[in-house]
């Protein structure tokens, strides 16, 4: 990351503590400046409040699907770029939506190289 830009914003949502604080630790290291949510309606409240320049979500939160969550938020925030994380298998008819959508899907678990690796590719193609 350039010293003249601001380190991009991460928001990561996941009802899963574990998972959160290892992205956001991981992530943090990295230089990125992150935010965490454990549900939609927190997720919601952070994004009016920051611009985030990607979204990291649970395909699988409690009440309100991931998916659904990200087609909200991209009502606060348009163009965000995507990555969809999940336990399901690959050939899981939620995982398939997400992937004919366009969306990038990372399958728990993932590791720090993977996740870093995804987070770089969604920012570029932000910026392209």
């Amino acid at each position: 990351m350039s010293s003249q830009q601001p380190p991009p914003r991460i928001l990561i949502v996941d009802d899963e503590p574990e998972i959160r604080s290892f992205m956001s630790d991981a992530l943090g290291a990295f230089g990125y400046l992150v935010r965490m949510a454990a549900g939609a309606n927190e997720a919601f409240a952070l994004a009016a409040r920051t611009p985030f320049d990607l979204v990291i979500c649970d395909l699988g939160l409690p009440g309100l699907e991931g998916a659904e969550l990200i087609a909200r938020l991209r009502g606060i925030v348009p163009a965000v770029p995507v990555i969809m994380l999940t336990g399901a298998t690959p050939d899981d008819q939620h995982v398939r939506r997400v992937r004919e959508a366009g969306l990038a899907i990372l399958h728990k678990p993932v590791g720090l190289l993977q996740l870093h690796r995804a987070v770089m590719e969604a920012l570029a193609k932000r910026r392209s």
